[in-house]
């Protein structure tokens, strides 16, 4: 957290799991844009920087584009050129056209997954990941510190499409999923990916169908995340067309969500766990096996059948792309369905992802269904659920504290066998299971998240955590 005065305006600003974001015209406004566009700009002159522009892209939200050209002012008037993109672009197109240019960052105006009311400013470091710790945290101490330089906006818009392209090619065989008789329906949520994942595969035997393609900053009334209770009309429309696949994407096109050719959503887990197989078995690539915090059981499963090493990491991928800087990481991944892999860059990408699990079907079983039937006879069948309790931040805090303090020694029937406190507070049952209790890096939200045996047995732990939680 972090605050500042600029013009006898007092302001708090906080960079959370992955940027800063707040409700529009509340928190997120002009002014608090202008003043976190400064800090960036100092912090850029901090280290002497001196190179190509700033590449400057943002979703679908309201007044997006506005926004981006807020920023771009701002910097161009501290001396710093920018690039604004042509189109919404998803959040991934903005860290490779950081890559592609050797760009010093880049910045994204989204919120993501957030709900509609909100927008919001990720930064993207050089090597083309979310910012470290540590640059958040010196934009954070140089807010308010100088009044904003305002410049003039650039008035060309440049395409980040070439950027990009090349980089999902260097992953996923576009040759072999274009020549597959795949029958794929894609859920942008109308949100940025819009019809990219369709125009990208389509030309050969392939056939692609989008839902929600078309931008929205409504989002359709709810907010662009491929949960499941968000993925009814794809799970139908898969099964009335038949389809092999449905594939979802969430607001600014940086995570995943998946269901089967009978309409079953797979968990985030199952995704991952899915993706690292095929990368292992099929394209028999090296490398580690990261997962953050609120992550799935099996994925160190896999990492023991390989012998890869395996690395448990707090919530929020930024922790995942230092990892991916330093070592030779397979891939990485979070529960929410932000997946990275090795050969592209230090990065999630839902669309990506969605090429992958393409590929996959293209090489091999297309039936998904069993897919993920042997992957939990071979690693364990698990449910998972989140729940999310809306409430103020520091009262998330306070709460997860309490149970920190005074955790239980059984919940929902079962032994709590260890206490992690790595990020927030996770009780673990063993081989059973787990739940978590978190407050949000980005929303005033307690999350709770539970993996267990059974669908029975993961609502049963999440009834006794809420009641932990209420009686705290």
């Amino acid at each position: 957290m972090a605050s500042g005065t600029v013009n006898g305006t007092r302001m708090t600003i906080r960079f959370g799991t992955d940027g800063w974001r707040g409700v529009i015209a509340e928190d997120f406004t002009f002014e608090n844009v202008r003043t976190v566009a400064q800090a960036v700009a100092g912090a850029m002159r901090d280290g002497k920087v001196t190179s190509p522009p700033v590449p400057i892209g943002y979703d679908v939200r309201f007044l997006g584009a506005r926004f981006a050209e807020t920023v771009a002012a701002v910097l161009e008037g501290n001396g710093i050129p920018t690039t604004l993109s042509d189109v919404p672009v998803t959040t991934p197109m903005v860290s490779c056209q950081v890559v592609a240019t050797g760009a010093p960052l880049g910045i994204c105006i989204t919120a993501s997954h957030n709900p509609p009311a909100y927008n919001g400013l990720k930064i993207k470091a050089a090597f083309g990941g979310s910012a470290p710790p540590e640059m958040t945290a010196r934009v954070e101490a140089l807010l308010g510190r100088t009044a904003p330089r305002t410049g003039r906006a650039p008035d060309t818009r440049v395409s980040f499409l070439p950027g990009y392209v090349p980089r999902l090619r260097a992953v996923a065989d576009l040759a072999v999923i274009r020549r597959a008789p795949l029958r794929v329906v894609v859920d942008s949520m109308h949100g940025s990916g819009g019809r990219l994942l369709e125009q990208i595969v389509r030309g050969r035997r392939a056939r692609v169908v989008t839902l929600r393609g078309e931008a929205d900053p409504l989002f359709g009334g709810s907010a662009p995340e491929p949960r499941p209770e968000n993925l009814g009309l794809l799970c139908r429309s898969v099964v009335q067309s038949r389809a092999h696949v449905g594939i979802a994407t969430d607001g600014d096109g940086d995570r995943v969500g998946a269901c089967d050719e009978t309409g079953r959503v797979l968990s985030p887990f199952q995704i991952f766990s899915l993706v690292a197989l095929h990368l292992i078995e099929e394209k028999q690539w090296t490398g580690g096996i990261a997962r953050t915090f609120a992550n799935t059981l099996v994925a160190e499963r896999i990492a023991r059948r390989f012998g890869r090493p395996f690395f448990d990491l707090p919530v929020g991928f930024k922790h995942v792309a230092r990892l991916m800087l330093e070592q030779d990481i397979l891939i990485g991944g979070e529960e929410s369905g932000g997946i990275g892999v090795k050969n592209y860059l230090p990065e999630r990408d839902g669309i990506l992802i969605g090429l992958l699990l393409l590929e996959m079907l293209a090489t091999g079983d297309r039936k998904l269904s069993r897919r993920v039937a042997r992957l939990e006879k071979e690693f364990g069948r698990y449910a998972y659920r989140r729940t999310d309790l809306p409430m103020p931040v520091e009262d998330a805090r306070q709460a997860v504290s309490r149970i920190r303090d005074k955790p239980p020694s059984r919940l929902g029937g079962l032994a709590v066998e260890e206490i992690d406190a790595l990020d927030g507070v996770k009780l673990l049952f063993g081989e059973t299971g787990w739940i978590l209790f978190r407050g949000s890096g980005t929303e005033p939200i307690l999350r709770v998240y539970c993996e267990a045996r059974t669908p029975a047995l993961v609502d049963r732990l999440i009834r006794a955590g809420l009641e932990r939680l209420r009686r705290s």
